[in-house]
């Protein structure tokens, strides 16, 4: 990276954070999942690890540490075929890798279309996206994806420290747009570049002023999906309570229930309040 964000990187409290077990690994259904990967792995990932190198491994790139295997193990479902190809194709984008700051980035990161809010109760960073900008006849396919792994690769460096705080919140506003209003194939590939280069990094993804029709289609899709990613993804409808479960207002914008001041501007990027425990 070739700026520094000293406005959002963790201060004593963050970094002296003991997350607790549940925040590490935790059971959702039939599923045990870990959401924190670097630090001490138990048996149970060891063995994960182990069985999966006997049989597919070695990989001699040195991204591939023990925690970033499990990373790829988990978000494939601990599937070996498809685990090796995501790994392979993880490899070819790290190669284009880092994205250099110029006026095509700046301008997308100071089109409010991703931004940094905050931090919620437990300091994982808080992202807002609104969906609504996205469109392709202003900016190009290349241009959005160059700005996305900027940001993201500003996030996962500046913000994240390592065994304590591995994942974020995505706030998605909609802004009660349907499916002709919304650009649904270039949300489609822009969420595909996240889920592929990202990998375990979605704790809560928060969805905003949608339509009857999008409630709909989620109600029907969502019988199709694993209970792990149903219980990552959910529609606010009204009553923003789950939200506030595990964020502070103070890290949230009026339009989404806070008390924040709704942002105008959105790069660089900037905390507004150091308050993020829980709301009293």
């Amino acid at each position: 990276m070739d700026q520094s964000y000293p406005l959002i990187k963790p201060n004593q409290e963050i970094l002296n954070y003991e997350p607790t077990a549940d925040e590490k690994k935790t059971k959702i259904g039939k599923y045990t999942i870990r959401r924190l990967f670097e630090g001490e792995l138990d048996e149970q990932d060891n063995a994960a690890i182990n069985k999966f190198l006997e049989e597919a491994g070695p990989f001699q790139n040195p991204i591939w540490t023990r925690p970033q295997i499990l990373r790829f193990l988990q978000a494939n479902n601990f599937k070996k075929d498809q685990t090796v190809q995501t790994m392979q194709q993880y490899e070819e984008w790290v190669k284009t890798l880092p994205i250099n700051y110029d006026q095509q980035v700046e301008q997308f990161l100071k089109a409010g279309i991703i931004y940094i809010q905050g931090r919620d109760h437990s300091y994982r960073p808080i992202i807002v996206l609104n969906a609504y900008k996205v469109n392709f006849n202003e900016m190009s396919l290349e241009q959005y994806l160059r700005g996305l792994t900027y940001f993201l690769q500003v996030v996962v460096n500046d913000m994240m420290v390592p065994g304590k705080v591995e994942n974020w919140v995505i706030l998605i506003d909609l802004d009660y747009k349907g499916m002709i209003g919304l650009q649904i194939n270039a949300l489609k590939q822009v969420m595909s570049y996240l889920q592929n280069n990202y990998r375990s990094r979605l704790y809560r993804m928060f969805i905003f002023n949608t339509t009857m029709m999008l409630n709909v289609t989620w109600n029907m899709a969502k019988l199709f999906l694993e209970e792990i990613t149903q219980q990552k993804i959910i529609f606010v409808k009204g009553d923003v309570k789950q939200l506030f479960q595990s964020v502070n207002k103070e890290q949230i914008e009026e339009k989404f229930g806070g008390t924040q001041t709704n942002r105008v501007e959105f790069w660089p990027p900037s905390i507004i309040s150091a308050n993020f425990r829980k709301n009293v």
